[in-house]
């Protein structure tokens, strides 16, 4: 320990030169192997691989919102594509019935393909522009199931 001391004492500017050049190196190292990766990443990962075998052009998705507006009882549909879900907002009357309601929401998986459905989640939101004991619902078809689960069916949540 003396000898560690004495040989400190001697070389100083060395040994400060040394220690500061030492947290450079470690600093270097953590900004360039953790920190910088992170910023050129992309949000989904791997997660999105083959998406361009899988387009949601805009004529199917306006195929859809024509086929659910010309429906009795809707008054908007919207659409956005969050990812490998593809998210539809259906407006209608609140005095609509939730089997009507159900019904439009079958509309959208049949103007999807085969395919694609079998790559994309699908979400589907019912809501009123009044206040409703019955809507706003919401409906998600997973990529492997057949059929539309609904959730919150026919009562409010708390």
């Amino acid at each position: 320990m003396k000898e560690m001391k004495k040989f400190i004492n001697e070389h100083k500017k060395g040994c400060i030169i040394a220690v500061i050049a030492l947290f450079v190196l470690l600093t270097a190292f953590f900004t360039i192997f953790f920190i910088i990766p992170s910023f050129g990443g992309n949000n989904y990962g791997h997660r999105l691989d083959g998406i361009e075998n899988h387009k949601i052009t805009n004529n199917v998705v306006n195929d859809i919102k024509d086929s659910i507006t010309s429906k009795e009882g809707v008054s908007k549909v919207t659409y956005h594509n969050e990812g490998r879900i593809l998210n539809f907002t259906i407006t209608i009357d609140s005095n609509t019935k939730l089997e009507d309601a159900k019904g439009y929401a079958e509309l959208v998986i049949k103007g999807i393909s085969k395919k694609n459905l079998k790559y994309y989640d699908v979400q589907i939101f019912l809501d009123t522009k009044e206040d409703s004991n019955i809507y706003p619902i919401a409906g998600y078809k997973h990529k492997t199931s057949d059929e539309i689960v609904w959730g919150n069916v026919g009562g409010k949540s708390e």
